[in-house]
Formats: structure tokens, C-alpha cells, sequence
């Protein structure tokens, strides 16, 4: 009898000193990102009849796999629409500023214009207008920076997540190796590293969001369109390239093998910050530089025009008033060497039955290619193709561009930015108010012309998308419906995140109050043992004694 109290006392110390040291390790990690309570197992012996004391059957993590995918799944969302949130919110402060925006500035432009008009023979009316015109100038400037170096960054940063997407597969399946192997040595659970890998593939969902599969214990991880990332001990790396059809763009390729990227669609990667950035720089920020590239060639194409129809005060025949770049055209990596296409603006016209010059420019970007020895122009915005066919002279004309292509073979494209880096080139022709065609004729009281120019304000001078105003309101209302829909939007996902997030911590977080609860029922375990074994000790003595 004594010595089965011996042995059931020395079982119960030991299973109360490993509820103590699991209890202890909890406590310890209640910061620690990533680390799930673990609570100890315990059973008795093999069945009523015989009295064999208690082990520790294992200690295991409390987790809920279905709640930790929805957590992951919604920190991803999250991860997106604060990338998104936070790039939005710069532009949107950008353009609806009311002091610092182009819309007082293109007011006070043309309120000057009105000075020449009411007063053309006035050299200080006339060196306002310029002043004023210059302003603006260098306010399209700025903002076409400023765009610039927002994208700049988000190519920067595409690399940057690639990078961070790419260590932690490799982690991920190093982990499942390490995990795998440390089962089959020891047969027990390695509770440490599933910790470890399931903070890995929480920290790459708020990269890119990514499908996740368990088989066999080991993950496998994919993306939307199933490319795996990480099969088994197995990972393959995102790439960061240069776009070869757009040579300012940075895209994410697939490696399948060393040497063998293969190109991935931007809507397959969604979720988390590379998707975030992905997106913004898609529909929002592109767009944006469009149209205000959309605004600045139309002011300078309307306003060149009809300012040539006018007389300056030195009896001249007015000149461009506004300096102005050419569209871009980025040819793609595989081009014919010498192929070459040349794309300019067609300059502004005056439509029957209307008393002011407009264009026919889109906000769009487009991509001209060389298909059974036909030009097909591809509207990148749309997705429309359209068959083109050149003049007796080579040219082909479309929605205000005229395009002049030579030496093109089959399966050349070339991809055309007509107004995306425009507002950048924008500029005031002229250096001395005395060059304003004011009239139509050399007399210093003939403001015929700068009324013609006036009028362009109030005109549907940008064609389909109306005036000057019109298109950089529907800029600022586009920018700001976006940002705010974002906002909305994150701070449900926010929502959504923290109730997952209680939810998942009442599983597997921490609890204080309860494991110093524990801490006190284990300490009493463990002396409830110690007595038992220090009587089992006294009953031994009493019975060596008595022989």
C-alpha cells in the first residue's frame, strides 16, 4: 500500500510540475504575437481495478482553425484598404484643397482674362494675365510631381512587399520541415513552431492575400489563381520586374523554376498591401494622372487655337500661348528594333455650329499593335479594340491623337500615355503681355479674341467631358468618392477584424486572471502530492518499524 501511494504521489508531483511549468509558459508569452494558450492533458490509469496514479496524456495549443482563417482572411482585407486609405487620402487632400487646388487658380486665370478684355490696350491687365497664367502653369507642375513621385514610391514599395512576401514563404516552409521532422523524431507536437508558422501565414495574408491548405500537417499555400507559393519544404518567389510593356510600371512575375518567371495579373493578386498598392495605383492613382494630364492638353490645344485666331499689340498674329508636351509611347520589350511609333495631338477644331475650339481627348491609355498585318488599337481602360487604317500620308487618327507608325512587324505593340505625364510639360509660351492676341485686328481697343478665349471657360471645350471646371471637379468629386468609399468600407473591415480578433484571442489568447487562477489550483495540486508522498514516506517507516 505504501508504495503505490509512493508511486501515485511521485505521478501526481510530476503531472502538477508540468501543469505548473505549461501554466508558467503561459503567462510568460501573454505578449508574445502569435502564441496560443496551451493547457495540459491529463489521464488516469488503465481502468477501475487498478489504482496507477495520473499522467500527462499532452499538451496542446487551444486554437480554432475556422476562426483563425477568417481572422487572416479579414486582416487582409484590412491590410489592403489601409494601403489604399492611406495613399487616397494624400491625393484627396492634394486636389480639394481650397486655397492650394487648381480650381481657385484657374479662376483667378481667367478673371484675369476679363481684366485684358474689359481694358486690352492696359499693359498691366495684359502682364496680370501672364502672371496668372504662370501661376497655374507652375501649379499643374507641382501637382504632376507630386503624382509622379507617388507613383515612383509605389513602385519602390511593390519591390519592398515582394521582398517581405518572398522571406516569409521561405520561413513558412522551412517551419513545415522542421515541424514535420521534429514529429517523426519524437512523436509529440511541436507546439513552439506551429506557433511560429501560423504567425508566418498570418503576417503573409497582410501582404497578399493567399489561399491556405493543410494535408499531412504541412502547408500549402497559393494565390488566388492557385500559382503555389509554398508546397511542403518547398517555396516559390514572387519577382519584381519592370512591366515589358510599360517600362515606368513595376509588375510582380511568378518564379516556377530558377530563370522561369511567369507573368501574373494584377487582379490575381488581391488582398493585403502588395494588393492594396496594386489597386491604388490602378484606379486611382493612373486615372488621376490622366485627367489632370486630360485637363492641361486641353486648355493648351483650345486655348493655342484660338489665340492664334487673334492680333497681338504689336500687330503680330498670336502664337502659342501655352507650351505643351507630346504623348507618351513606351514600346514593348520585344519590339522589331527599329520599329518606331510617333503619336501627337490633333489640334483643337471648331465643330459645326459651335463658336468655340474643343477637343476629342480621352482620359485613357491605349496599346497599338501589329495583328495579321492589321493596326489594332486597344483602349487599356475599356478593354474596346478598334482596327485603324492609315491615310494616303501614313497617319491614323483617333479620339484627338494622330498616330504615325513605321517599320512595325507582326507582334509589335507599342503602349501610348497620351496625357499621363502632360500636366508635367505644361507651360506659358509667351514672356511679354504685349504678345496676347487680345483682337482681331492690330487696334488696342479690339478685345474680339480675348472674349473668344474668355468664352472658353464656361465651354465644352474638353468635348464629352465639358469644360475646364467640369473636368477637374469631376476629378476632385471622382478622387474624394473614392477615398471615402475606402474609408467606409476600412473602418467595417476594422470592425469586422476586432470582433474576429476577441474571438480568437477568447480561444487561444492569454488570460491573465485565469492563469493566475490556475497558477493557484496547480500550487495546491502539487502540495496535495507532496503530502502524499510524505505520508506514503511515514506508513513506510511505520511498517519497517514494526518488523
Amino acid at each position: 500500500m505504501a508504495s503505490s501511494m509512493l508511486s501515485i504521489g511521485v505521478s501526481g508531483l510530476q503531472a502538477a510540475q508540468t501543469a505548473l511549468a505549461t501554466n508558467s509558459n503561459n503567462i510568460a508569452n501573454v505578449y508574445t504575437p502569435g502564441y496560443s494558450r496551451e493547457t495540459v492533458e491529463l489521464s488516469g490509469g488503465p481502468g477501475a481495478s487498478q489504482v496507477s496514479g495520473v499522467s500527462v496524456s499532452s499538451i496542446s495549443r487551444q486554437t480554432d482553425a475556422y476562426l483563425s482563417a477568417q481572422l487572416d482572411s479579414a486582416l487582409s482585407a484590412s491590410a489592403a484598404l489601409e494601403t489604399r486609405e492611406a495613399n487616397l487620402s494624400q491625393i484627396d487632400n492634394l486636389l480639394a484643397d481650397e486655397e492650394a487646388g487648381l480650381a481657385p487658380l484657374m479662376q483667378q486665370f481667367f478673371a484675369a482674362i476679363e481684366g485684358v478684355a474689359s481694358q486690352p490696350g492696359d499693359p498691366a491687365a495684359r502682364e496680370s494675365m501672364l502672371g496668372t497664367a504662370e501661376s497655374l502653369a507652375g501649379q499643374l507642375n507641382a501637382f504632376a510631381g507630386y503624382l509622379d513621385e507617388m507613383d515612383a514610391g509605389v513602385n519602390a514599395r511593390i519591390g519592398d512587399v515582394v521582398g517581405d512576401i518572398n522571406t516569409t514563404t521561405t520561413q513558412i516552409a522551412s517551419l513545415n520541415e522542421q515541424i514535420s521532422m521534429t514529429r517523426a523524431r519524437t512523436g509529440e507536437e511541436p507546439l513552439g513552431l506551429l506557433d511560429q508558422r501560423d504567425q508566418a501565414v498570418t503576417e503573409l495574408q497582410s501582404l497578399v492575400g493567399v489561399d491556405v491548405q493543410e494535408q499531412d500537417g504541412r502547408l500549402s499555400i497559393s494565390l488566388g489563381n492557385g500559382q503555389l507559393l509554398v508546397n511542403g519544404s518547398d517555396s516559390h518567389d514572387l519577382v519584381a520586374v519592370v512591366d515589358p510593356q510599360d517600362a515606368s510600371r513595376v509588375v510582380v512575375n511568378y518564379s516556377a523554376a530558377p530563370g522561369m518567371p511567369m507573368s501574373l495579373e494584377e487582379g490575381q493578386l488581391e488582398g493585403g498591401t502588395l494588393g492594396g498598392l496594386l489597386g491604388f495605383r490602378e484606379e486611382s492613382l493612373a486615372p488621376a494622372q490622366n485627367q489632370l494630364g486630360q485637363l492641361a492638353a486641353g486648355l493648351a490645344l483650345t486655348f493655342n487655337a484660338q489665340h492664334g485666331d487673334g492680333i497681338d499689340a504689336n500687330g503680330h498674329a498670336g502664337g502659342d500661348f501655352f507650351t505643351l508636351g507630346t504623348p507618351e509611347v513606351l514600346p514593348a520589350s520585344g519590339n522589331t528594333l527599329d520599329a518606331a511609333l510617333e503619336v501627337e495631338f490633333a489640334p483643337a477644331t471648331l465643330k459645326e455650329g459651335e463658336d468655340f475650339y474643343s477637343v476629342a481627348l480621352t482620359g485613357d491609355d491605349y496599346r497599338l499593335s501589329l495583328e495579321g498585318g492589321e493596326y489594332r488599337l486597344e483602349n487599356l481602360g475599356n478593354g474596346t479594340v478598334e482596327s485603324l487604317s492609315p491615310d494616303s500620308e501614313g497617319l491614323m487618327q483617333h479620339e484627338g491623337l494622330i498616330l504615325s507608325a513605321t517599320n512595325m512587324q507582326e507582334g509589335d505593340s507599342f503602349t501610348i500615355q497620351p496625357t499621363r505625364q502632360i500636366a508635367a510639360t505644361f507651360g506659358v509660351a509667351i514672356n511679354d503681355g504685349a504678345e496676347i492676341a487680345a483682337g482681331e485686328s492690330s487696334g488696342s481697343l479690339d478685345n474680339r479674341n480675348i472674349l473668344a478665349l474668355q468664352q472658353l471657360q464656361s465651354s465644352d471645350a474638353l468635348g464629352s467631358a465639358g469644360s475646364f471646371n467640369d473636368q477637374y471637379a469631376s476629378l476632385v468629386s471622382q478622387v474624394g468618392n473614392q477615398t471615402r468609399l475606402v474609408q467606409v468600407n476600412l473602418e467595417a473591415q476594422q470592425s469586422l477584424t476586432e470582433q474576429l480578433t476577441a474571438a480568437e484571442q477568447s480561444v487561444s489568447g492569454v488570460n491573465l486572471d485565469e492563469e493566475a487562477a490556475d497558477l493557484i489550483r496547480y500550487q495546491q495540486f502539487y502540495q496535495a502530492n507532496a503530502q502524499v508522498i510524505q505520508t506514503a514516506a511515514t506508513v513506510l517507516d511505520t511498517l519497517l518499524n514494526i518488523r
